[in-house]
C-alpha cells in the first residue's frame, strides 16, 4: 500500500489542492512536475530534502492561530551499486526553516520558530495569506561523488487546527557540497523534483517523494517502504501508557465524578444566533451585487464561530470585506469573515430569471472540549431577473439621461438654447457643436412621439446635413 502512495503522490495531476499566492503560470503550481529518474552531477557530494505549507487556494481559513506539526522525516539516498544509504534523519537532526513570500519572489523571509516537542516532531506557526512554511533539515546530507543515482524523502505532517486548509508537499535538492551558499540560477543546488499537493488535516498523513521511477522502487525498495522504520512509533507509546494502570478499575465510584463533567460540557457552548436582514434578495446579472445582510452572534465569547452556506450556484460568488472570493456549493467562512461584510456577485448571463436558494448554518464549536452546537438553518432566495425589455413606457428617463449627456458634450461653445428653437444655421457650427446639435435634434424628436413613420420611442434614421439639419421646426414641433 505504502509503494501505491508513493507512485500517486508522485505522478503528476493528484493534487489534492494548490497552493495559495503561487502562479499557475508556475511549473510546480500543480504539484509534481515528473522529475523522475533526476540524478546529481557527477561531482556534486550533498542533498537535502525539504517540506512546503501553503494556505489551500479557494478555501477559508479559521482566523484562530494554528500549527504544522512534522515528525519523521527522513531523507535517503539510493546508491548506484544497489542499497540505499540514510542521510537525513530529523531523529538527530532537528527541523529548521523560515516564512517566505508565496512566490519566492526576491527570496524574501522571515524566521519561522519551530519547537521541537517530546516526541521529536516539530512544531511551528501555519502559514497566512501570502506566506509560506518551507522547512528542512538543519544539516545537508552527504555522499561520495559519483555513487547515487536517485533519492527518496518521507515525512509524516497534519495541522493542530480542524478548520485550517492547508497542503504540503515535499522536495530535494542536489548541492554541489554540504556547505556550498545558495546562488542565483540554482547552479550550487539544482532541484531533484518534488510531489504532488496533500492536503493536511488533523490526523498525521506520510508524504513521499522521490526521484526514482516506480519500477526502480519496487526493484529496490527503501527501508521505510520495507517497514524497518515505525513512523508511528513516537505516538504509540504515550497512549498505552495511560491504560497501563489497571488500578484505576479498583475504584468504580471513581467514574461517577468523569459522569458529572460531562454535564458541564453541555451548556460549555452556545448555540449561535443567526440574523438574516432579508430573505429574499434580487441580484442583476452580469456582475450586479448584493450585500447577503447576515450577522452570527454568541454569548459565549470562547467559542469560535463559523458559517455554512449551501446551495451557491456556479455563476454567483460571495466576497469578503477583506476581497477574499469564495465559490461553490459548499462554503465555510470564519465570524471575523462574516463580520467584514458578505457581497454576493452573479455573473450570470442568460436571459431567464434563476432563483438560488442559499442555505445558511451558523455553527459554534467549543475550543476545549471540541463540543459544537449550530443554529436553525435559514434560506435566503435570491433571483437573478430576467432583464425587462426597452419600451416607451421608459422612454422617457432614457432620453433624460441622454439629454443629460448631450449637454455636457456641447459644453460652453454651443449657442444651442434649452427651451428655443434656434434660427441658425446648423452647417455654421464647430464640429462638435455639429454633432451636438445633430444630437439634440434627435433627441427632440424622439420625444415628440410617432411622426407617422416610425413607432413612438423609436429614432429615425439621420438624413443628409445639408438637405434636413436645417428645418428646425420640423424637429422641434410634433408630428402626426
Amino acid at each position: 500500500m505504502a509503494l501505491t502512495d508513493v507512485t500517486y503522490q508522485n505522478t503528476p495531476g493528484n493534487s489534492e489542492g494548490f497552493p495559495l499566492g503561487v502562479p499557475t503560470s508556475y511549473s510546480w503550481y500543480g504539484g509534481s512536475t515528473g522529475h523522475t529518474g533526476s540524478t546529481p552531477p557527477s561531482n556534486f557530494t550533498a542533498v537535502t530534502g525539504w517540506g512546503q505549507v501553503y494556505p489551500q487556494s479557494g478555501a477559508s481559513n479559521d482566523s484562530n492561530p494554528a500549527n504544522v506539526q512534522i515528525a519523521n522525516f527522513q531523507t535517503w539516498v539510493h546508491l548506484k551499486t544497489g542499497g540505499w544509504s540514510l542521510v537525513q534523519d530529523q531523529a538527530t537532526d532537528p527541523i529548521a526553516g523560515s516564512q517566505f513570500l508565496a512566490d519566492f519572489s526576491g527570496n524574501t523571509n522571515s524566521a519561522w520558530s519551530v519547537t521541537r516537542q517530546a516526541d521529536g516532531s516539530a512544531m511551528g506557526a501555519a502559514p497566512l495569506s501570502g506566506y509560506n512554511d518551507h522547512f528542512w533539515p538543519g544539516s545537508r546530507g552527504t555522499y561520495s561523488a559519483g555513487t547515487v543515482d536517485g533519492v527518496y524523502v518521507q515525512a509524516d505532517m497534519r495541522t493542530t487546527d480542524p478548520n485550517e486548509h492547508l497542503v504540503a508537499d515535499l522536495g530535494a535538492d542536489w548541492w554541489s557540497n554540504s556547505t556550498a551558499a545558495y546562488v542565483d540560477g540554482f547552479s550550487n543546488n539544482p532541484g531533484a523534483g518534488m510531489s504532488d499537493w496533500v492536503a493536511l488535516t488533523t490526523n498525521y498523513k506520510t508524504l513521499y517523494f522521490t526521484s526514482m521511477t516506480s519500477a526502480q522502487l519496487q526493484a529496490d525498495l527503501p527501508p521505510p517502504l520495507k517497514g524497518t522504520s515505525s513512523p508511528a512509533t513516537p505516538t504509540t507509546p504515550t497512549t498505552p501508557t495511560t491504560p497501563t494502570d489497571p488500578t484505576i478499575p479498583a475504584q468504580p465510584t471513581t467514574p461517577t465524578d468523569p459522569t458529572t463533567p460531562t454535564t458541564p460540557t453541555t451548556p460549555s457552548v452556545t448555540a449561535p444566533v443567526l440574523d438574516v436582514a432579508d430573505k429574499s434578495l434580487w441580484v442583476a446579472g452580469r456582475g450586479g451585487q448584493v450585500d447577503l445582510g447576515t450577522t452570527i452572534t454568541t454569548t459565549d465569547p470562547n467559542d469560535n464561530l463559523t458559517l455554512s452556506i449551501m446551495g451557491l450556484p456556479r455563476y454567483e460568488t460571495i466576497t469578503t470585506g477583506d476581497g477574499t472570493t469564495l465559490r461553490g456549493n459548499n462554503i465555510t467562512l470564519t465570524s471575523a469573515q462574516v463580520d467584514s461584510g458578505l457581497t454576493l456577485t452573479s455573473y450570470y448571463k442568460g436571459n431567464a430569471h434563476p432563483v438560488a436558494n442559499l442555505t445558511l448554518t451558523a455553527s459554534a464549536m467549543d475550543p476545549t472540549t471540541g463540543a459544537v452546537m449550530s443554529s436553525d438553518p435559514q434560506t435566503i432566495r435570491v433571483t437573478d431577473p430576467r432583464p425587462s425589455s426597452w419600451t416607451g413606457g421608459n422612454a422617457g428617463s432614457w432620453a433624460n439621461h441622454g439629454f443629460a449627456q448631450l449637454q455636457q458634450q456641447m459644453g460652453d461653445t454651443s449657442t444651442l438654447a434649452n427651451t428655443a428653437s434656434q434660427t441658425t444655421g446648423w452647417a455654421d457650427q464647430g464640429a462638435r457643436a455639429s454633432q451636438a446639435s445633430q444630437g439634440f435634434a434627435l433627441l427632440n424628436q424622439y420625444l415628440a412621439g410617432s411622426s407617422g413613420r416610425v413607432d413612438a420611442g423609436q429614432i429615425a434614421a439621420a438624413m443628409s446635413n445639408a438637405n434636413s439639419w436645417t428645418h428646425n421646426s420640423f424637429l422641434s414641433k410634433p408630428q402626426g
